[in-house]
């Protein structure tokens, strides 16, 4: 058996003194035993425990409810608990029946060896670990594919909008590629700026020259790098101030 699991077995006969047998052989292999009389017993006991219940070793022949009806039932409130009948060779074609059905996962014929049962039981309980496991394994596994699909949506959604980043930037420098292949007339340039200003007085010839310089400079700052990339001539900083 592996460690981390507490085991709960459900013992359950109508006799007593069998019940606190097996109660004693459980207490072996260090799992915890509980006692029900009856099948109707054992049922109101499934029905209020508050943790796991790894197996359940019922008798056949019970007064009120057979092991076959009462594991049938079980089944159904506890459906990964394993299911071992103790019967004796009269009833086993009943038995084979029940197993067939799935309510019991084996039959333990009387009268038993009590180290061949202790096997029995023990390999019972590494079957219910590894149902555990299994299940546990499946919600995990059913977690990471929610958080893989929703990390996957998040990213296409992060793409498209990174994608209309880039084609609205590119649509910016075509247009600027544009407005450089089709040049600029430094001279038009120039004089343009120096009728405004002139007609508005705003400042004397000598500031202009000084104002043009520096609208040139500022040109020259925002299209050096583009023009280095698209492999564009631009004049240096140098030359822009000779012209001027």
């Amino acid at each position: 058996m592996t460690k981390g699991f507490n085991h709960t077995i459900l013992i359950v006969d109508d006799e007593e003194k069998i019940g606190k047998a097996l109660e004693r052989l459980i207490k072996k292999i260090g799992a915890r035993s509980f006692y029900a009389a009856s099948g109707f017993q054992a049922l109101d006991f499934i029905q209020k425990i508050d943790h796991p219940l790894s197996m359940i070793l019922s008798d056949q022949r019970m007064p009120g409810m057979e092991g076959t009806q009462f594991l049938e039932k079980a089944r159904a409130i506890t459906p990964e608990t394993v299911r071992f009948l103790i019967t004796g060779y009269a009833d086993i074609n009943a038995i084979s029946d029940a197993v067939n059905r799935g309510a019991v996962h084996r039959f333990i014929t009387k009268p038993w060896d009590n180290n061949d049962l202790l096997e029995m039981i023990k390999s019972g309980l590494q079957y219910y670990e590894l149902v555990v496991e299994n299940r546990n394994l499946f919600a995990l596994a059913k977690k990471q594919n929610t958080r893989l699909y929703n990390l996957s949506q998040e990213l296409q959604q992060k793409a498209t909008a990174h994608k209309r980043v880039i084609v609205r930037k590119e649509k910016q420098i075509l247009q600027l590629k544009k407005r450089l292949e089709k040049g600029v007339d430094e001279a038009d340039y120039c004089a343009q700026i120096e009728n405004l200003l002139e007609e508005n007085q705003m400042f004397e010839k000598d500031r202009i020259a000084l104002c043009y310089r520096a609208v040139m400079k500022d040109f020259f700052l925002e299209f050096k790098d583009l023009a280095a990339r698209t492999g564009f001539f631009m004049p240096t900083e140098n030359e822009l101030n000779d012209k001027v």
